[in-house]
């Protein structure tokens, strides 16, 4: 399998840090883009002189995704969407699927044609159990509907485990529905455990699936060598048959 653009590189590490490995990797074939979470709050409370965060990913020519995971009312989501979308610097934005058609629906109208609206379905975070207990349902299950109302509302990215791929991909009304996959572990790791994830998967087990993306984030920001991570991971997938 061809691994160019199939990463998007997490970079959940503190941001002196993150700007460094983002630098060091940006010109490999296998990363898509960078995907920021809590550095957005490091940004914020950005210090006079330092660098902006998103000014320097920018720099390298690559999607930035900002892993906000909204979930409000419409009109607050779309407030605090939209000096992102005016700023230029990002392309994805993630919502909670949860917070159902118009809230998604008003995103993506926010978004316009500077950027799309990720649907973020059930974490990864969460064991099948707690799925179940927060859902009522199982988490395949769970996540079919969610992606249904994602499609409704004009979303057309999602976030689900490498676990419910298999379903979602006998789904016809969903294949319009690009599908970007955390909780990822290269196999080069030796089964190496995320304490925080619970639906996990190999790169090949996504990709296989119908991952259109897999999102890494510890097997390259805690390796000591993050470009040498990322063409041990980019030499797995293309290994993939």
């Amino acid at each position: 399998m061809d691994s160019k653009g199939t990463i998007w590189a997490a970079l959940d590490t503190d941001k002196a840090k993150a700007l460094k490995i983002a630098r060091v990797i940006a010109s490999h074939p296998a990363i898509f883009g960078f995907k920021v979470n809590r550095l957005i709050d490091q940004e914020v409370f950005r210090r006079d002189g330092e660098p902006a965060l998103f000014e320097e990913l920018a720099k390298h020519g690559l999607p930035i995704w900002v892993d906000l995971k909204m979930f409000d009312i419409p009109r607050t989501v779309v407030e605090r969407l939209i000096p992102y979308v005016q700023s230029g610097y990002v392309q994805f934005i993630t919502v909670m699927a949860k917070g159902e058609v118009d809230m998604m629906a008003d995103g993506v109208v926010a978004m316009g044609d500077k950027g799309s609206i990720i649907a973020v379905t059930e974490l990864t975070s969460f064991s099948e159990e707690q799925v179940h207990l927060g859902s009522g349902h199982p988490s395949k299950a769970s996540v079919i509907n969610l992606a249904r109302i994602s499609v409704l509302a004009g979303v057309r990215h999602m976030v689900c485990s490498s676990q419910e791929l298999g379903v979602l991909k006998n789904r016809r009304e969903l294949t319009v529905l690009r599908k970007f996959v955390p909780g990822i572990t290269p196999d080069w790791k030796n089964g190496e455990n995320q304490p925080d994830q619970k639906r996990v998967g190999s790169p090949a087990f996504a990709l296989s699936g119908g991952a259109d993306k897999i999102v890494i984030g510890g097997a390259i920001v805690n390796d000591d060598d993050p470009l040498g991570a990322v063409e041990k991971t980019a030499q797995e997938i293309e290994a993939i048959n």
